[in-house]
């Protein structure tokens, strides 16, 4: 002969098992009583968080590959070498040259100063926003 069996949904105590009374919630405690309660009557009592349900639920195939890849992103990879070198530190055996960098000095243009394209070349045609032939 079969015993029914009742499974009763609780939230709260998933994590409970280890824990003190003084660190359960009033949910947990709730669900431990239940728990124990079914140990007797031969119920299941299934205790869970609800507030992390979204994180374990499958979507739409699209936003589980986007969430995967965000969340795997940089893992194992390794960083591109750094070829600067190391900070110069004054001391009894070391010189530390305060030298600016040397670097090219910028280009000018002055737009103003150039002629206008003739009338009916490519440049021309550009400027008033036809195809050039």
């Amino acid at each position: 002969m079969l015993t029914p069996v009742l499974v009763v949904f609780a939230p709260g105590a998933a994590q409970a098992q280890g824990s003190t009374s003084e660190e359960l919630s009033a949910d947990e405690r709730a669900c431990l009583r239940k728990q124990e309660a079914a140990l007797i009557s031969g119920e299941i009592v299934v205790c869970g968080d609800r507030s992390e349900n979204d994180r374990y639920r499958l979507g739409p195939l699209g936003e589980v590959r986007k969430r995967y890849a965000e969340e795997t992103m940089d893992r194992g990879l390794g960083l591109a070498p750094d070829f600067k070198p190391p900070p110069c530190r004054p001391g009894l055996l070391t010189l530390c040259p305060e030298l600016g960098a040397a670097g090219e000095r910028p280009v000018t243009v002055d737009f103003d100063a150039l002629p206008d394209a003739p009338e009916g070349s490519d440049a021309d045609r550009i400027a008033k926003g036809e195809t050039p032939q």
